[in-house]
């Protein structure tokens, strides 16, 4: 099983017990508006992309499209990443743009230790960072998150798992926004650092230990997160024997081919948030959200955003 989105039960990962990774994992959960428009081409599209924050604390994220992605609406590969997938939807139903939207999905995180630290992405947090200036970085340094939710997971009597929300949520460390995110040289923001530190009460009833070294090319990867959807047909999900992604989670796995340059630096300073996670190597999350600053997906060292390939 070199990939899929398989439940934690069918796609065991070694030394981690299924039951320890569901109770170790949050799904974090941004408030994000989208407000869709065209553009007149594809340069012009990502130069009128921008983001705002709303009073409550939330996100506005402002994005264009052209006549050709108009024509890419019924393309599965196209609709199935976080705000492709929205403006696909509307443009099935018909809508008349400008319109706007929420957006579908959230992330993932996980605890790492039993006070209810979890580490999670940067570009899912960065509407708390826009509410509380910390555009500069901050370490152990905890304010309260206005709009971002966490839920977590617990077991009841009847032995099934449910989601909880959080009583609160805390958001405790960020990197620069300069060492988080750069421009390409075609002038679209990539993340590099996508990492963050948050603290969530209740804590998750368990916690993932870090590995003792980063993942190196060729080792095998487990990534676990809570992905919305895929682009393949149901041929080819019964060809790899699992159910299309809904939301619950899942697990993927493959041989890492290479560092990326998003990984974050495992400096003494972030060694309780930038090791590769878990025993042998897990990553989180396979998030079902895009970059904030593209609206694309993203891939870190820390786990996958891969708009739910």
């Amino acid at each position: 099983m070199a990939e899929g989105f398989f439940s934690p039960d069918r796609l065991r990962i070694p030394g981690l017990e299924a039951d320890r990774l569901r109770a170790a994992m949050v799904r974090i959960l941004p408030t994000t508006v989208l407000v869709l428009d065209m553009a007149p081409d594809a340069d012009e599209a990502r130069r009128r992309a921008r983001n705002e924050a709303l009073p409550d604390g939330s996100e506005c994220w402002h994005r264009f499209f052209t006549a050709e992605d108009i024509a890419k609406a019924d393309d599965p590969e196209f609709a199935m990443g976080m705000v492709r997938h929205e403006f696909a939807r509307a443009v099935r139903a018909g809508a008349v743009f400008p319109v706007t939207v929420p957006l579908d999905g959230g992330g993932s995180g996980f605890a790492i230790d039993a006070n209810g630290l979890v580490v999670t992405n940067y570009h899912l947090v960065t509407a708390e960072i826009a509410n509380h200036g910390r555009h500069g970085g901050a370490m152990r340094n905890e304010v309260r998150c206005r709009s971002l939710r966490a839920q977590v997971a617990r077991r009841g009597d009847d032995g099934r798992w449910a989601w909880r929300d959080a009583e609160s949520l805390w958001l405790v460390s960020n990197p620069p926004s300069a060492r988080a995110m750069r421009d390409d040289a075609n002038g679209v923001t990539q993340l590099r650092e996508d990492i963050a530190l948050l603290r969530v009460e209740p804590p998750p009833s368990a916690c993932l230990e870090f590995a003792e070294k980063p993942v190196a090319t060729g080792d095998r990867v487990w990534m676990a997160g809570f992905p919305l959807r895929s682009a393949r047909g149901a041929e080819a999900l019964a060809q790899l024997g699992y159910a299309d992604a809904d939301g619950s989670l899942r697990v993927s796995s493959w041989p890492s081919k290479a560092r990326t340059t998003s990984a974050p630096t495992c400096t003494a300073r972030w060694a309780t948030a930038a090791r590769r996670s878990s025993i042998p190597s897990v990553g989180s999350s396979a998030c079902s959200r895009a970059s904030p600053a593209t609206g694309r997906a993203t891939r870190s060292r820390l786990g996958t955003c891969s708009g739910c390939r």
